[in-house]
């Protein structure tokens, strides 16, 4: 779907290079193209500060490394979550107790190839290491405007949750084999706890990411967004300008297989997570040119989110059961490895092809305004039709469902190698 997806994009653009030649004799589309392309691209800019290339056309592969790191924050019952029963029976948690989530994906790598004309450009690439992700990417980029969207899809395995409050705690003191009842010693005095846990995940979580903004440049006629992050035009000496922008994020957080019914219940039954936001912002970008040829550019956005809104689906599951099985087997097995019999050291208590989930609904909130932003980076030489390049992007979303808040942090870094045709 993905490939399809791509193919009719870049349909879509070479369409704007198809021949229609009227009957008069008048301009084919081609021309109409060029003409509408030049005029948002090149028309009225100053050219002592920037420069059209000879060659419309530019074709570039393209690699990509980037990462997603999403943290949550919320803060629950610590006599719920951890009730001195199931996988913890040695610890009860006495008050409130912060729970953070950090879900950050492996550093992925992706390669690809990029068609552009002019202010026009389409892209698709391939994973090669890391998550696995997918990526695609539409741009358009005038003397007064760019455009960016991205579509990033990725999974990953990876948890690692910190919990922090107070606990009392507790030891086993005997196990009746006759009733195969366990016994317990008193609870202890209250004390404070931090601890952090790493797992892998049993089934999958994907992760869904889609980015869109847009931004207004106020000092187009000597200042060029195209020359540093599309090489549609060239840099010829140092400007720079204030920015006006607008950007849509949508997120969604899925790891609502039954397998994963241990995390789901360590997140307080959340399985899904999806949020929207489109938010206002202005900053400034500047392109520096130390010499003939090289262009360093630098931009900073921060960003006033007017819409932000969550939503969450929430699951009961019989985790806590299993936990109090596997449990008890646990310490049979134990009990049989001191006692000398052998034959026990492969016994697996992975219980999560058992485990099953069942929705209890789903809910939404319409969050408070938010600060966010965004910064970007870029280094590029250009000689002759060629041209090489480096530049990364750094977003910020932050985001608020009641008592559970958190933020997700978003960053590329592409490189690229090509040719002006």
């Amino acid at each position: 779907m993905n490939k399809k997806l791509f193919i009719y994009l870049f349909a879509a653009l070479m369409t704007s290079s198809s021949v229609a030649q009227t009957e008069s004799g008048k301009s084919n589309l081609l021309t109409k193209a060029r003409d509408l392309a030049d005029r948002t691209l090149v028309h009225g800019v100053d050219t002592n500060y920037v420069k059209t290339p000879a060659q419309p056309w530019q074709i570039s592969v393209k690699s990509r490394v980037s990462q997603t790191d999403l943290q949550m924050h919320s803060v629950v019952d610590g006599g719920e979550l951890f009730d001195g029963e199931g996988m913890m029976p040695l610890i009860r948690g006495v008050g409130p107790m912060a729970t953070d989530p950090r879900i950050m994906t492996k550093v992925s790598t992706s390669l690809g190839v990029k068609v552009g004309y002019k202010g026009l450009s389409a892209s698709y690439s391939f994973p090669i290491g890391g998550d696995k992700s997918q990526n695609i990417s539409l741009k358009s980029a005038g003397r007064w405007y760019a455009l960016n969207l991205r579509w990033h899809k990725f999974k990953t395995k990876s948890v690692r949750t910190h919990y922090s409050g107070k606990v009392q705690g507790r030891g086993i003191e005997d196990f009746d084999e006759a009733t195969e009842n366990i016994i317990f010693s008193e609870w202890g005095d209250t004390y404070g706890w931090d601890e952090t846990d790493k797992e892998e995940l049993p089934a999958d979580m994907s992760i869904k990411t889609l980015i869109f903004d847009g931004f207004y440049i106020f000092n187009h006629k000597k200042f060029s967004y195209a020359a540093a992050y599309n090489q549609k035009t060239i840099q010829a000496r140092s400007a720079g300008s204030f920015i006006a922008g607008l950007m849509g994020y949508y997120a969604d957080f899925k790891y609502n297989n039954p397998r994963n019914a241990e995390l789901i219940y360590w997140m307080d039954g959340i399985g899904r997570l999806r949020q929207y936001q489109l938010g206002l912002g202005a900053g400034y970008a500047y392109n520096f040119v130390p010499a003939k040829g090289w262009l360093i550019s630098a931009m900073a956005m921060p960003m006033v989110t007017l819409v932000n809104r969550t939503r969450i689906n929430t699951y009961d599951s019989n985790f806590k059961d299993l936990a109090n099985e596997n449990l008890l087997a646990y310490i049979l097995v134990e009990s049989m490895k001191e006692e000398g019999i052998e034959g026990l050291d492969n016994v697996d208590f992975d219980y999560s092809d058992d485990c099953v989930i069942q929705s209890t609904g789903a809910q939404s909130r319409n969050n408070r305004i938010a600060l966010n932003y965004t910064t970007r980076l870029s280094v590029t030489y250009n000689w002759k039709r060629y041209f090489i390049n480096a530049n990364g992007q750094f977003n910020n979303f932050n985001y608020k469902h009641k008592a559970m808040h958190g933020h997700l942090n978003d960053w590329y870094i592409n490189a690229s190698v090509g040719v002006r045709l």
